[in-house]
């Protein structure tokens, strides 16, 4: 019976299945059947072998064991004898754990061969190449020295022909040699040895084939190995621990000695700098894990792993400064402008890198509102500076965080001092100042193109041109669709202290939408609204570093008050020290009432706002649900939400207003069958008892009257009366108005010198209108032709009219021809002729009376009484949109 199973399995011979399991077991990972599938069949024949003699009864197994004895009972040669000598003693040798992985004993158990004879070297080099590969946990490195002795490669094909590719993989195997040093192993346990072995291979395996997270659970399952002093072996095994994300103090520990020793190559001292930099994260030593990560980067290795590792400190432990850092560490190439034609590539762009870190932020709401807008800013594709006004707002010097994200912006807004500012800070803080070195790195780059670039200089030529009359060059003008807009507007979105000169240069040229940075102070400036102070001179610059940045972060605030109130409201409130203003500046009275007002919603701060002037009208028209807000945008009016409005949100607003105004409002907003009943008791709670105001409210919902004043109450009578007539029209389901009287309505309301509800009655029509508009246009009404002259509710323009017209006199003359040479029944011919005529001109004045029609209050019967009647058609105007009778004629030179 062959019995070199048991060797296989690694255990002595035994019926305990449960012992055969477990060796089985402990010995699969050694041979898995992808890398080893001849290895993996023996062994598991082995364990099948084994498993077969632990369930033969006791008398097979003395029989099978006689029947053994009786066929080894053979007598043996000298020669086999001699040969199994050698086999024994090889197989001590493996078996010894003092011998087994010492090379002088191996040399030791080679030069025994030469006390036998050649012939029986011969005969057992080949038994000992089947034993070397079926032993396990063998040293490679000491194989190969008995291989290369016995010349098992150079004779490996005349022996084994069949397995020659067998032994071929095994002898390859060895040459790579041990995976670590086997003389550090403990010489006094074979298990120990075998254990440690098994344990290490495994590992390596799972490093290899499998996912980290398999090597991280099998690393963090109890045992106990010897770890060899191998200071090789042992920069792997942390290279392990460090794939798999797994913390461990003693590596760092031998990590810190080998650093300290310095007894080995410079490169593996960077590679042991790079394991303690790992150990150092994962045991959460936040000092010295940026410290490490630092000193590696500088050192120029590992600088991709290394920014990534600070990326990943950075979020757990400065997590606020996390979008900073990428924006900081985008490498956009830059051209020199000296060695390309194509000017854009001189000019740092977002990376798709730093685009994919910044849009691939996790949990991004648990950041602050202004890192949240500086991410939004940074991935829009337009950069508009607004996204970010409020945390460059907060920049009041006092924390460093909010001054690196200025840095960041001003990367993309700041002008040549802001840039140069960049590259003058420093920090003492090794993380901040890591990315103030990079901030740096891309602030040179900008400064180089703003300097340098040609665009870039023609447009600052023409802008600072002291020429009144300077005509924007057409390759910067945007109506125009120039080459080198881009460059003007790139400029423009830095802002500055720029002449008078320049900024006229600036509105004679350029609409607000193309002014970038420059738009609110251009808008405030020529609207006669606010100038902002001039920036501080160079010699309060130098006595005060601070001096430029907050008269930029002035300018900043004038801009957030003026597009963003409320939000600027609340950022005061909080932050009511952070700014101090001049006692005369017009924005003083509001600011004072953002930061000390007794409110607490933005209805409360709405109340308490005055509109008092033209720039706090500026301001509000940007205040979102304020009377201004919508007065500023007619399109956004929801009249059922203005009714809402009326009654909560703006009542105090609209206390003690004029009365004959806030009936002719609530008319234009409840003037709807089903709103009757609320009308009546809103407008009983203006009038009250007031007989005069009673009459005036009854002759408001039917006649659309009101008098010029009332007692002490007095009102803009022209604008008042115009409203009112609009009003009336626009209660008609056809009602609609022209494009004049739209003009009218449009400068009326935008004029802040006028009564506010005066102006929110003139938004509400304009509102109305478009209603109306809207429902005239949703008709399917045929397409109105010149010609024609038998539709009653047709439209007919004046040249329409004219060639109807023109047809009576064709028929006339026609029935004067005929009846001199034909002379038929005059009569009766000339009374159909004539009633032709007749009806023909009533289509004509009908048809020139649709096209103009409006929704008027009895138009068509005014229209007929007015004397001479006959020639109004002449001189009414023609609608441009849909009315009642449709859409506009088409001209009658029209091809289509």
């Amino acid at each position: 019976m062959n019995t070199n199973f048991w060797q296989l399995l690694g255990i002595d011979q035994t019926k305990d299945t449960t012992v055969i399991r477990q060796a089985y077991r402990a010995k699969l990972p050694s041979y898995h059947p992808e890398t080893d599938p001849d290895g993996f069949k023996a062994l598991r024949e082995a364990y099948e072998s084994a498993m077969n003699y632990a369930n033969l009864p006791e008398t097979a197994v003395d029989e099978t064991a006689q029947k053994s004895e009786e066929k080894e009972a053979p007598s043996l040669t000298e020669e086999q004898i001699k040969a199994n000598e050698i086999c024994d003693a090889y197989q001590a040798l493996l078996e010894d754990p003092q011998r087994c992985y010492n090379i002088d004993e191996w040399q030791k158990f080679i030069g025994s061969f030469y006390d036998y004879p050649m012939t029986v070297i011969d005969s057992v080099k080949w038994r000992l190449l089947e034993l070397s590969y079926e032993t396990t946990n063998i040293s490679e490195s000491c194989v190969k020295i008995l291989a290369d002795n016995l010349r098992w490669r150079q004779q490996l094909m005349t022996q084994f022909t069949d397995e020659f590719e067998k032994y071929d993989n095994y002898l390859n195997h060895i040459d790579r040699g041990d995976v670590f040093d086997y003389t550090c192993l403990p010489t006094t346990n074979k298990i120990l040895q075998n254990t440690t072995i098994d344990y290490i291979y495994y590992t390596k395996w799972l490093f290899w084939e499998r996912r980290s997270e398999d090597v991280y659970a099998f690393l963090c399952q109890d045992t106990v190995i010897y770890l060899p002093d191998d200071k090789k072996f042992m920069l792997e095994f942390a290279h392990w621990h460090s794939a798999a994300s797994l913390k461990n103090q003693s590596i760092l520990d031998y990590a810190l000695k080998c650093i300290a020793e310095d007894d080995q190559d410079e490169n593996i001292i960077i590679e042991w700098k790079y394991i303690a930099a790992i150990q150092y994260t994962l045991l959460e030593d936040k000092q010295n894990a940026l410290q490490a990560w630092l000193e590696l980067y500088y050192s120029g290795h590992y600088q991709q792993k290394a920014e990534s590792w600070i990326a990943g400190w950075c979020v757990y432990f400065e997590k606020n400064y996390f979008p900073l850092l990428v924006m900081a560490l985008n490498n956009s190439y830059c051209v020199a402008v000296d060695k390309t034609k194509n000017y854009l590539h001189t000019i740092p762009q977002i990376t798709a890198t730093t685009t994919a870190r910044l849009a691939g932020l996790e949990d991004i709401n648990e950041y602050s509102k202004e890192i949240v807008d500086f991410v939004n800013w940074a991935l829009s594709t337009n950069w508009n500076y607004k996204q970010v006004l409020s945390i460059l707002l907060r920049d009041d010097g006092n924390n460093r965080l909010y001054r690196l994200y200025r840095h960041a912006i001003m990367l993309r807004h700041g002008n040549e001092r802001l840039l140069q500012e960049i590259l003058d800070e420093q920090s003492d803080d090794p993380f901040e100042q890591f990315i103030l070195q990079h901030l740096q790195r891309q602030a040179q780059q900008h400064l180089a193109w703003l300097t340098e670039l040609s665009p870039v200089q023609e447009f600052k030529a023409w802008l600072f041109d002291n020429n009144e009359n300077a005509q924007l060059p057409t390759q910067f003008d945007p109506d125009e669709d120039g080459k080198q807009v881009l460059y003007g507007r790139l400029w423009l979105d830095r802002f500055e202290d720029i002449p008078d000169i320049a900024q006229s240069h600036l509105y004679q040229s350029f609409h607000y939408s193309n002014m970038e940075m420059f738009d609110w102070i251009t808008f405030l400036k020529f609207n006669n609204y606010y100038q902002l102070p001039k920036s501080p001179d160079p010699s309060v610059i130098a006595n005060k570093k601070e001096a430029y940045w907050q008269w930029y972060r002035r300018y900043l605030l004038v801009v957030a008050i003026a597009c963003e109130p409320i939000k600027t409201a609340n950022y005061l409130q909080q932050e009511n020290n952070t700014f101090v203003l001049e006692e005369d500046d017009p924005f003083k009275p509001l600011i004072e009432i953002f930061k000390y007002g007794n409110w607490k919603n933005e209805t409360e701060l709405y109340n308490l706002i005055n509109n008092d002037g033209r720039l706090i009208n500026c301001v509000l028209n940007n205040y979102q649900n304020s009377i201004e807000w919508f007065i500023d945008a007619p399109h956004l009016i929801d009249f059922d939400d203005i009714g809402q409005k009326l009654e909560y949100a703006w009542a105090q607003k609209l206390a003690n207003r004029n009365p004959i105004y806030l009936m002719l409002l609530y008319i234009i907003v409840f003037n709807k069958p089903e709103q009757k009943a609320k009308l009546s008791q809103v407008l009983h709670n203006i009038i009250g008892n007031d007989k005069k105001l009673i009459k005036i409210s009854k002759n408001l919902q039917k006649n659309w009257v009101a008098p010029s004043s009332v007692g002490k109450i007095k009102c803009n009578h022209i604008q008042t009366d115009q409203i009112m007539i609009f009003a009336e029209r626009l209660s008609n389901y056809y009602g609609i108005l022209d494009k004049s009287e739209l003009e009218i309505l449009d400068k009326f309301k935008n004029n802040s010198d006028y009564d506010l509800i005066l102006r929110l009655c003139a938004a509400l029509l304009i509102a109305k209108n478009t209603e109306n508009q809207k429902k005239l246009d949703s008709q399917s009404l045929p397409i109105n032709k010149w010609w024609q002259f038998w539709r009653w509710n047709g439209r007919a323009n004046l040249k329409g009219f004219i060639a109807q017209l023109f047809c009576n006199f064709v028929l006339l003359n026609l029935m004067s021809v005929l009846s001199k040479y034909f002379e038929p029944n005059s009569p009766t011919f000339s009374m159909i002729c004539y009633s032709i005529v007749a009806t023909n001109t009533v289509f004509a004045i009908k048809r020139r009376l649709n096209d103009s029609y409006k929704g008027q209050p009895l138009y068509f019967l005014t229209s007929i009484l007015i004397a001479p009647f006959f020639l109004k058609p002449f001189w009414l105007p023609s609608i441009e949109q849909n009315n009642r009778f449709g859409p506009p004629l088409e001209e009658i030179t029209e091809k289509k």
